[in-house]
């Protein structure tokens, strides 16, 4: 009996470490997908200012500041006056306005983005700013 109770313990304790190995494994995953999703790749080539894009790198927000955020938001509120300082974040404006603060590309760049690829802009923003992927 001893035998069987020993076995369990040992097909518990492997059960844990293959979950545990598993969560590592996935974290490492998560984390290269999410930096993968700061690179905004385009449906089909976006021609701005007589060049072709097929993507934009906005892994620039891992090194944004609050101090970035704070000047973004500044320009939000002379820019769109009544705004909700508690969710102006959540905004196309203040998404392109952010993107291009930390890629240097032209606000234009972003305001003249298609439709679906803008808000694929927005979605990639906020769901950074709020610890997401991207993909929420």
């Amino acid at each position: 009996m001893d035998d069987v109770k020993n076995m369990e313990a040992m097909e518990t304790g492997e059960r844990e470490t293959m979950e545990a190995a598993a969560e590592a494994e996935t974290g490492e995953d998560n984390q290269e997908e999410q930096e993968i999703s700061l690179v905004l790749k385009f449906r089909k080539p976006y021609l701005f200012d007589s060049r072709e894009y097929t993507e934009v790198d906005l892994s620039g927000l891992e090194d944004a500041t609050a101090k970035d955020l704070e000047a973004v938001g500044r320009i939000m509120e002379k820019k769109v006056k009544g705004t909700n300082p508690a969710t102006m974040e959540m905004t196309m404006d203040y998404t392109q306005l952010l993107a291009n603060r930390i890629t240097g590309l032209p606000l234009e760049f972003f305001k003249n983005l298609p439709a679906r690829e803008a808000m694929t802009l927005k979605t990639t923003v906020v769901g950074f700013l709020y610890g997401g992927d991207g993909d929420n």
